[in-house]
């Protein structure tokens, strides 16, 4: 496994947190449920070796039947921040760098037409449900509680139910609204 896979989440999750040292870095990371069954995943479909990937896949799903976090995709970018942890399901056909999501969260299969694409820079609110064969383009802000059932144009804040854009927004918005 490189560990090229596991840097970019690593990273953006400690940007805010340069005065830390690695150790306190990883016991944070792996104390938290949300992040532990993340690497997990991560190791689960990075590993060559066959044993190593089978091991790390029983305890990827130990921990998302427990913690409720579901992760099928394989192509799945870095830089990926779950603040909390709950219910969050990540059924994409592919997602970007840098996804920003909270807890209560869908993103899936419709089971007619497929399921959505996510884009870089992306952030998605509490409740959120991102359903179909869709595509969400890249520095787009689903607010919380929104359905997104359509499409959606790259640089956009999106909210409703359906999910309309309420206005344009340029890529640095995101990180403005973060503060990172």
């Amino acid at each position: 496994m490189s560990w090229d896979v596991l840097k970019p989440d690593i990273n953006r999750r400690f940007i805010k947190f340069k005065d830390k040292s690695f150790y306190w870095k990883v016991k944070y990371y792996l104390s938290r449920p949300q992040y532990r069954t993340l690497f997990y995943y991560r190791c689960s479909i990075s590993f060559k070796a066959k044993y190593f990937r089978v091991f790390f896949r029983k305890l990827y799903q130990i921990n998302s039947e427990k913690f409720g976090l579901e992760i099928i995709t394989h192509k799945m970018g870095g830089g990926v921040i779950m603040p909390h942890f709950g219910r969050i399901v990540i059924n994409a056909e592919e997602v970007g760098n840098n996804l920003y999501i909270f807890h209560n969260v869908t993103i899936g299969n419709d089971y007619k037409t497929g399921r959505p694409t996510i884009g870089n820079n992306v952030f998605v609110g509490v409740n959120s449900v991102i359903i179909g064969k869709i595509a969400i383009g890249d520095n787009v802000v689903v607010a919380a509680s929104s359905c997104v059932i359509n499409n959606i144009p790259p640089n956009s804040l999106v909210a409703g139910n359906p999910a309309k854009v309420i206005k344009k927004i340029n890529s640095d918005y995101i990180t403005n609204m973060l503060g990172y």
